[in-house]
């Protein structure tokens, strides 16, 4: 696997140590180059699993991943349309970039919704029955799953001046926000939710475009949201799950053979990222102290004041998301 970045309209491989030790394959020798995208910076956690994936497939194929990070060509909102219309072979997104074409996978942004991280692991486990349901609408989009991405939970940011620790203090803020569901969680508790990308919140905290914010707590160490940032608490009220995505039609000029070390792969890498993902956060917690930040836990009486607040979005959620919202909700119940 290579990772490209683009400099004065040039393309160049980026020689971040961490991720060069990956990488033994050239773009010039392989057979076949695919092209991937993502929004996270080259050392985060969840692109250097994804250069992971890329080595095993380029080991086991005549196929490299060239990895373009950093939303060099294409923000996280844009991924799902950009690989969907095969306007890049492959992409990294959040679940939540498809609230719009499939509202029922937004299940896991309703706040407190899917029970506890072991819970939800079992759920998303390859050829569990909520995975396989949510995998087939995804399919259909012209995006396919290739293997899901654990990015942990969501947490809120705030500034020192005015922090997030109870819902109520979220009331008449602006909050950043990566998705529908997450928004119609701000608006419950009297804030104004804004839809950011991952990869333009640092500039929207330090510019002040919002008060505060949600993301992934990994996310803090790796794009340094400390600086402009002063307390993260650590509510977890949703999971964050990124795609693999391979254009629907670019598996489909896959052989069987590059098909199947696709998947093995993926399974590898999704495996290894679920096992790591814990210490990713604890770290990322920990380095977030180390900065000279507050980091806010919760007591099991905090979170049962965060879930009450939330359950107009329970409602909503059940109202908007259709049929396919109640075969989700089923698959959660087996």
């Amino acid at each position: 696997m290579t990772i490209k970045k683009i400099n004065k309209g040039l393309l160049t491989s980026i020689g971040a140590c961490a991720l060069a030790l990956t990488m033994g394959v050239s773009a010039t020798a392989a057979e076949r180059t695919l092209r991937f995208t993502t929004q996270l910076p080259a050392k985060n956690f969840a692109t250097l699993n994804a250069a992971e994936f890329g080595q095993c497939v380029a080991d086991k194929t005549d196929i490299t991943i060239e990895i373009y990070d950093s939303a060099q060509l294409y923000r996280d909102k844009e991924v799902p349309q950009a690989v969907s219309s095969g306007a890049i072979d492959m992409g990294m997104t959040t679940t939540a970039r498809f609230a719009g074409t499939i509202p029922a996978i937004e299940i896991l942004y309703v706040p407190f919704a899917m029970g506890s991280r072991e819970e939800i692991i079992g759920m998303l486990a390859p050829g569990a029955a909520l995975r396989t349901l949510l995998d087939g609408e995804l399919t259909k989009t012209g995006a396919r799953p290739i293997y899901w991405m654990d990015y942990g939970t969501a947490v809120f940011l705030s500034k020192k001046d005015n922090p997030i620790r109870k819902p109520a203090d979220v009331k008449g803020m602006k909050v950043r926000v990566f998705g529908k569901t997450l928004g119609d969680f701000v608006t419950a508790l009297g804030g104004a939710p804004t839809l950011t990308s991952g990869s333009e919140q640092f500039l929207a905290y330090q510019r002040g475009t919002v008060d505060a914010g949600m993301t992934g707590i990994g996310s803090v160490k790796s794009r340094k949201l400390y600086e402009v940032m002063d307390v993260v608490t650590r509510s977890e009220h949703a999971k964050i799950e990124f795609l693999m995505l391979i254009n629907d039609g670019v598996w489909g000029t896959l052989s069987a053979d590059e098909q199947a070390a696709m998947t093995e792969c993926g399974q590898i890498s999704e495996a290894n990222l679920r096992a790591s993902i814990a210490l990713v956060e604890e770290d990322a917690a920990a380095d977030t102290v180390a900065q000279g930040k507050e980091v806010v836990a919760m007591t099991a009486e905090d979170r049962a004041a965060w879930k009450a607040a939330a359950q107009p979005v329970v409602d909503a959620y059940l109202a908007n998301s259709g049929e396919l919202g109640q075969k989700v909700l089923e698959a959660i119940g087996k």
